[in-house]
């Protein structure tokens, strides 16, 4: 019987200090509110695409949500978020994780842009991959930029005797 009370108490003993150090990890548990976006769109957006770019933004929608390879993005006091859905799950993103074009946008897009090809959610993913490869073929309305570094690439190549076909 003593035999019995000597391995029952170390067990209990650890039973016991097991529930404790479980409580006193929750009581030290530490949360950092980020501030995640308070992006929340009842139904998925039409979206507009922005000329010369693959970046699409929401009309509808009264914060920054925009559309850029295949991830959505959004600002909220002063923070970039990105998320694979428009409506989240959210995470923040540093100032590298943000497309150039997403942060060259001028302040007043929506009045600039709002005339522009709307597409509606359904068709976004296929819209964008056809300009994509519009892009790569350097067809559709991608602007002198592109054409113009074609040009010099083209002039390049025969000033050294090299015949591009362009």
């Amino acid at each position: 019987m003593r035999r019995g009370v000597w391995t029952t108490l170390p067990l209990l003993s650890l039973v016991w200090m097991g529930g404790w150090c479980d409580q006193a990890s929750a009581g030290m548990n530490v949360n950092v509110n980020v501030g995640i976006p308070a992006v929340v769109v009842a139904e998925p957006p039409e979206m507009v695409v922005i000329p010369h770019s693959l970046v699409y933004y929401a009309p509808g929608v009264e914060v920054d949500l925009f559309f850029y390879r295949d991830y959505w993005y959004t600002r909220n006091r002063g923070r970039w978020f990105r998320a694979n859905s428009h409506n989240g799950p959210w995470v923040v993103a540093g100032p590298r994780a943000i497309p150039v074009e997403i942060v060259r946008m001028p302040r007043n897009y929506r009045t600039v842009y709002v005339r522009e090809e709307h597409v509606p959610y359904g068709q976004l993913k296929k819209h964008w991959r056809h300009r994509e490869h519009e892009r790569r073929m350097g067809r559709g309305d991608w602007g002198d930029r592109d054409r113009g570094h074609s040009r010099k690439k083209h002039k390049q190549g025969r000033g050294n005797g090299h015949d591009h076909g362009d």
